[in-house]
Protein backbone atom coordinates (compact mmCIF):
# COMPACT_ATOMS: atom_id res chain seq x y z
CA UNK A 1 0.00 0.00 0.00
CA UNK A 2 2.94 2.39 0.88
CA UNK A 3 4.51 1.84 -2.39
CA UNK A 4 1.57 2.22 -4.14
CA UNK A 5 0.27 5.20 -2.15
CA UNK A 6 -2.90 3.56 -1.26
CA UNK A 7 -4.49 4.23 2.50
CA UNK A 8 -4.21 1.65 4.82
CA UNK A 9 -6.18 0.70 7.99
CA UNK A 10 -4.81 -2.05 10.32
CA UNK A 11 -6.98 -3.57 13.24
CA UNK A 12 -5.21 -6.13 15.74
CA UNK A 13 -7.77 -7.97 18.15
CA UNK A 14 -6.21 -8.79 21.38
CA UNK A 15 -8.92 -9.26 23.83
CA UNK A 16 -12.06 -11.45 24.02
CA UNK A 17 -15.08 -12.47 25.65
CA UNK A 18 -13.49 -15.00 28.52
CA UNK A 19 -10.04 -14.39 27.09
CA UNK A 20 -11.11 -17.04 24.40
CA UNK A 21 -11.26 -16.57 20.70
CA UNK A 22 -13.82 -17.21 19.19
CA UNK A 23 -14.68 -17.07 15.10
CA UNK A 24 -18.52 -14.96 15.92
CA UNK A 25 -16.38 -12.83 17.99
CA UNK A 26 -13.70 -11.96 15.84
CA UNK A 27 -15.87 -11.67 13.03
CA UNK A 28 -18.06 -9.77 14.67
CA UNK A 29 -14.88 -6.86 15.77
CA UNK A 30 -13.95 -7.14 12.51
CA UNK A 31 -17.25 -5.71 10.91
CA UNK A 32 -17.30 -2.86 13.61
CA UNK A 33 -13.98 -2.09 12.25
CA UNK A 34 -15.34 -1.84 8.72
CA UNK A 35 -18.45 0.17 9.43
CA UNK A 36 -15.73 2.44 11.23
CA UNK A 37 -13.77 2.70 8.28
CA UNK A 38 -16.26 2.98 5.80
CA UNK A 39 -17.89 5.54 7.70
CA UNK A 40 -14.42 7.43 8.14
CA UNK A 41 -13.89 7.69 4.68
CA UNK A 42 -17.27 8.06 3.27
CA UNK A 43 -16.77 5.19 1.14
CA UNK A 44 -19.93 2.77 -0.62
CA UNK A 45 -18.56 -0.16 -1.55
CA UNK A 46 -15.81 -2.53 0.70
CA UNK A 47 -13.90 -5.47 -1.10
CA UNK A 48 -13.11 -8.71 0.85
CA UNK A 49 -10.90 -11.60 0.39
CA UNK A 50 -13.23 -14.28 0.88
CA UNK A 51 -12.55 -16.90 -1.71
CA UNK A 52 -14.73 -20.07 -3.12
CA UNK A 53 -12.71 -22.55 -0.27
CA UNK A 54 -14.36 -20.14 2.22
CA UNK A 55 -17.77 -20.63 0.83
CA UNK A 56 -17.63 -24.07 0.93
CA UNK A 57 -16.62 -24.38 4.40
CA UNK A 58 -18.92 -21.88 5.35
CA UNK A 59 -21.99 -24.03 3.85
CA UNK A 60 -20.65 -27.12 4.96
CA UNK A 61 -20.50 -25.85 8.42
CA UNK A 62 -23.99 -24.40 8.81
CA UNK A 63 -25.25 -28.01 7.09
CA UNK A 64 -24.20 -29.18 10.23
CA UNK A 65 -24.82 -27.53 12.51
CA UNK A 66 -28.25 -26.37 11.30
CA UNK A 67 -28.83 -22.68 10.02
CA UNK A 68 -32.00 -20.90 7.90
CA UNK A 69 -32.06 -20.82 3.94
CA UNK A 70 -29.95 -17.94 3.83
CA UNK A 71 -27.96 -18.97 6.53
CA UNK A 72 -27.02 -21.92 4.48
CA UNK A 73 -26.59 -20.31 1.34
CA UNK A 74 -23.40 -19.04 3.10
CA UNK A 75 -20.98 -16.03 1.96
CA UNK A 76 -23.27 -13.65 -0.42
CA UNK A 77 -21.28 -12.47 -3.67
CA UNK A 78 -23.01 -9.16 -2.02
CA UNK A 79 -23.90 -8.09 1.14
CA UNK A 80 -25.96 -4.44 2.29
CA UNK A 81 -24.48 -3.33 5.21
CA UNK A 82 -25.98 0.18 6.61
CA UNK A 83 -24.42 2.45 4.57
CA UNK A 84 -21.94 0.36 2.23
CA UNK A 85 -21.96 -2.63 0.23
CA UNK A 86 -19.22 -5.57 1.07
CA UNK A 87 -18.50 -7.46 -2.00
CA UNK A 88 -16.76 -10.34 -2.23
CA UNK A 89 -15.24 -11.03 -5.84
CA UNK A 90 -12.92 -13.83 -5.05
CA UNK A 91 -15.70 -16.53 -4.62
CA UNK A 92 -15.31 -17.48 -7.73
CA UNK A 93 -11.76 -18.68 -7.24
CA UNK A 94 -9.94 -21.00 -4.45
CA UNK A 95 -7.13 -20.30 -2.33
CA UNK A 96 -4.69 -21.84 -4.12
CA UNK A 97 -5.73 -19.95 -7.31
CA UNK A 98 -4.55 -17.31 -5.41
CA UNK A 99 -1.40 -18.30 -3.50
CA UNK A 100 -0.61 -18.94 -7.43
CA UNK A 101 -1.21 -15.85 -8.42
CA UNK A 102 0.67 -14.04 -5.57
CA UNK A 103 3.66 -16.67 -5.93
CA UNK A 104 3.80 -15.84 -10.18
CA UNK A 105 4.10 -12.00 -9.16
CA UNK A 106 5.94 -12.12 -6.52
CA UNK A 107 3.25 -10.71 -3.99
CA UNK A 108 3.63 -11.18 -0.54
CA UNK A 109 1.62 -12.23 1.91
CA UNK A 110 0.88 -13.70 5.74
CA UNK A 111 -0.20 -16.63 6.75
CA UNK A 112 -2.33 -16.64 10.27
CA UNK A 113 -0.86 -19.65 12.13
CA UNK A 114 -4.09 -20.34 13.87
CA UNK A 115 -5.11 -22.07 10.62
CA UNK A 116 -3.43 -25.00 11.13
CA UNK A 117 -4.66 -25.40 14.84
CA UNK A 118 -7.86 -28.29 14.74
CA UNK A 119 -9.41 -27.12 17.84
CA UNK A 120 -10.89 -24.69 15.29
CA UNK A 121 -13.90 -25.99 13.68
CA UNK A 122 -13.54 -24.46 10.31
CA UNK A 123 -10.11 -25.35 9.79
CA UNK A 124 -10.90 -29.37 10.31
CA UNK A 125 -13.03 -28.90 7.47
CA UNK A 126 -10.39 -27.20 5.70
CA UNK A 127 -7.89 -29.70 6.28
CA UNK A 128 -9.87 -32.60 6.13
CA UNK A 129 -13.21 -32.63 4.36
CA UNK A 130 -12.42 -29.87 1.86
CA UNK A 131 -9.59 -31.72 0.06
CA UNK A 132 -12.00 -34.61 -0.23
CA UNK A 133 -14.45 -32.85 -2.07
CA UNK A 134 -11.85 -31.84 -4.44
CA UNK A 135 -10.73 -35.12 -5.25
CA UNK A 136 -14.55 -35.52 -6.49
CA UNK A 137 -14.52 -32.27 -8.35
CA UNK A 138 -11.75 -29.91 -8.49
CA UNK A 139 -14.25 -27.01 -9.24
CA UNK A 140 -16.55 -27.53 -6.24
CA UNK A 141 -16.30 -24.14 -4.94
CA UNK A 142 -18.29 -22.72 -8.02
CA UNK A 143 -20.98 -25.99 -7.77
CA UNK A 144 -21.29 -24.33 -3.63
CA UNK A 145 -21.38 -21.03 -5.17
CA UNK A 146 -24.32 -21.80 -7.72
CA UNK A 147 -25.95 -23.32 -4.86
CA UNK A 148 -26.05 -20.29 -2.73
CA UNK A 149 -27.13 -18.02 -5.44
CA UNK A 150 -30.02 -20.28 -6.06
CA UNK A 151 -31.00 -20.06 -1.92
CA UNK A 152 -30.46 -16.54 -1.87
CA UNK A 153 -32.85 -16.18 -4.91
CA UNK A 154 -35.03 -18.47 -3.26
CA UNK A 155 -35.11 -16.53 -0.15
CA UNK A 156 -35.35 -12.97 -1.65
CA UNK A 157 -38.60 -14.25 -3.51
CA UNK A 158 -40.03 -15.94 -0.49
CA UNK A 159 -39.47 -12.57 1.47
CA UNK A 160 -41.06 -10.63 -1.20
CA UNK A 161 -43.98 -12.34 -1.11
CA UNK A 162 -44.39 -12.43 2.34
CA UNK A 163 -43.75 -8.97 2.40
CA UNK A 164 -46.93 -8.41 0.17
CA UNK A 165 -48.82 -10.26 2.32
CA UNK A 166 -48.02 -9.41 5.42
CA UNK A 167 -50.49 -6.67 5.86
CA UNK A 168 -53.58 -8.71 4.11
CA UNK A 169 -53.52 -10.90 6.52
CA UNK A 170 -52.54 -9.58 9.77
CA UNK A 171 -55.43 -7.74 11.34
CA UNK A 172 -55.24 -5.72 14.91
CA UNK A 173 -51.96 -7.60 15.45
CA UNK A 174 -53.73 -10.92 14.77
CA UNK A 175 -53.47 -13.56 11.62
CA UNK A 176 -56.24 -13.74 9.47
CA UNK A 177 -56.47 -17.48 9.10
CA UNK A 178 -59.20 -16.93 6.57
CA UNK A 179 -57.10 -14.96 4.46
CA UNK A 180 -54.30 -17.36 4.51
CA UNK A 181 -56.31 -20.13 3.80
CA UNK A 182 -57.90 -18.48 0.33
Amino acid sequence: CEDNNIVFEYMKIENYTNNKFTEGEARNKRYVFFDEVMKKYDAKYLFTAHHGDDLVETVLMRLVRGSTMSGYAGIPLISERSNYKLIRPFLYVTKNDILYYCELNNIKYAVDNSNFNDDYTRNRYRKYILPQLKKENKNVHKKFLKFSTVLLEYENYIKRIVDNEYSNVIIENSIDCKKIMT
